[in-house]
């Protein structure tokens, strides 16, 4: 497979080589007369690229047939990495704790109404079913995809 930065260099005219790891050449995203585009080989394996006339490094790529990603070396993948990260509730144990949470908030609101003065302990419980249903939202977004 070739690296990113041979692929960059052989689509490129009037290439000459640098100090460093470094390349110059006619940048193709303007009418170049002579070279004023860099090209750096990362220690990674990627490729960093400059037009000193200040074209924007995706309008380099694109014209010459290539995207910003051909500018990096495909990862390499251990096959360890996290897959989507599973939802903590079942739709139905979502529905439960909707249902409880809903129902001390309408017992407290009940109470209120009724002239019964709301403890502090109450209140803050009141505010962890708010949290609670707030974060069963969350959990419920895009429960179906």
């Amino acid at each position: 497979m070739i690296s990113p930065v041979d692929l960059i260099l052989s689509k490129l005219q009037k290439v000459r080589r640098g100090y460093n790891g470094q390349w110059m050449a006619q940048c193709p995203a303007h009418n170049d007369k002579s070279p004023s585009l860099s090209i750096r080989e990362t220690p990674e394996g990627g490729v960093l690229i400059h037009c000193f006339a200040e074209c924007r490094p995706e309008s380099i790529t694109q014209s010459i047939g290539l995207n910003l990603s051909d500018l990096y070396p495909p990862k390499k993948l251990s096959g360890n990495e996290p897959g989507k990260i599973p939802k903590l509730l079942t739709p139905s144990q979502a529905l439960d704790l909707l249902s409880s949470e809903a129902s001390l908030l309408v017992i407290v609101g009940e109470n209120l109404l009724n002239g019964v003065p709301i403890k502090r302990e109450d209140l803050i419980r009141c505010g962890k079913a708010v949290g609670r249903i707030s974060w069963v939202k969350s959990e419920c977004m895009g429960l179906n995809s």
